[in-house]
């Protein structure tokens, strides 16, 4: 389970109560996932079975800005993305994507984090660090620029990535759609790979979102975007973008739906006639690889490489 590759930080100072609650939800809550990991201010540890424990320090909202509060948590769809980037195994599984593997060696790499103030992502760079370590040429890990949240960013790149690998990484303030600043306008086309986690909840952002990507993602023909986004704000939320991603020149190559124990199925737009199970859903993540409608599909399509589910 995806849950089981982070940790809290072993801590010298007693644990609040708060601290003891949020650790036992998984067990006074059973049934209901926990989707969303950390504490405001705190940090917890991913642990890679590639590169070891990274130790990720989460925002602080009562020193940011209000709007920022959903940035002091680590989200499931994140984990997987660093998973899946990263080629671990969960469960003794690994974790391959439907399409092969998603390897970034060798490759140009923009994370698209919270690019608009309301968005939920961590702020953590979990991502884009991996992708570094995972031997990227050159990584870019932006997110809305308020400046809490990019300097915990850069405080986390410079607390996990090698002092020898530094110079292949950046932090970078953009907002989703503006792209006619010095940054975006110096980057168009540029990164030969998209990444973004747990960034479709607000379907007023999807165009800008698409805009974006579109604007970063190279347009060599093997240029490829790589979405994952969480259930847990409802399916009909996420769903549009698929369709808005056509106004702006993108396509879907492939989509499909995950667990966090790695049973897969296929996407679909409404589940269960509109009435999913909120608790079950949380379970669930959609993966899409997006390419530039102007660029060919590949002749094939490998089977999904781990336990698959119909239900």
């Amino acid at each position: 389970m995806l849950s089981s590759l982070i940790c809290l930080p072993v801590s010298t100072e007693s644990e609040t109560t708060e601290d003891i609650f949020s650790s036992a939800l998984g067990t006074i809550f059973a049934d209901d996932l926990l989707n969303l990991h950390g504490n405001p201010g705190s940090s917890v540890i991913y642990k890679s079975e590639a590169f070891g424990g990274l130790e990720l320090k989460l925002v602080d909202p009562r020193a940011a800005d209000a709007r920022l509060l959903f940035a002091h948590y680590v989200w499931n769809s994140g984990i997987l993305m660093a998973e899946l980037i990263g080629g671990g195994t969960v469960d003794g599984h690994a974790m391959k994507a439907r399409g092969g593997s998603w390897s970034v060696k060798g490759e140009t790499v923009m994370e698209l984090g919270a690019g608009e103030p309301d968005a939920q992502a961590a702020g953590t760079g979990l991502a884009g660090i991996v992708a570094t370590l995972a031997g990227a040429e050159e990584v870019v890990l932006s997110d809305y620029p308020a400046p809490e949240i990019l300097a915990n960013i850069r405080e986390n790149v410079n607390r996990n990535v090698p002092q020898a690998s530094s110079f292949r990484v950046t932090v970078d303030g953009h907002e989703w759609g503006f792209l006619t600043g010095p940054f975006a306008a110096s980057h168009k086309r540029a990164y030969t790979r998209v990444i973004a986690a747990d960034c479709l909840w607000m379907p007023w952002q999807h165009l800008n979102l698409a805009e974006s990507i579109c604007h970063f993602l190279s347009d060599t023909e093997d240029a490829r975007a790589w979405i994952i986004a969480g259930f847990h704000t409802g399916r009909a939320k996420l769903a549009p973008f698929f369709d808005t991603i056509v106004e702006v020149g993108l396509k879907v190559e492939d989509i499909w739906e995950r667990d966090v124990d790695g049973h897969e199925r296929e996407w679909t737009k409404e589940r269960d006639g509109g009435r999913e199970n909120v608790t079950a859903r949380k379970r669930w993540m959609v993966i899409a690889v997006l390419r530039h409608a102007k660029n060919p599909s590949p002749q094939s399509i490998i089977e999904p490489c781990i336990k698959t589910t119909t239900s």
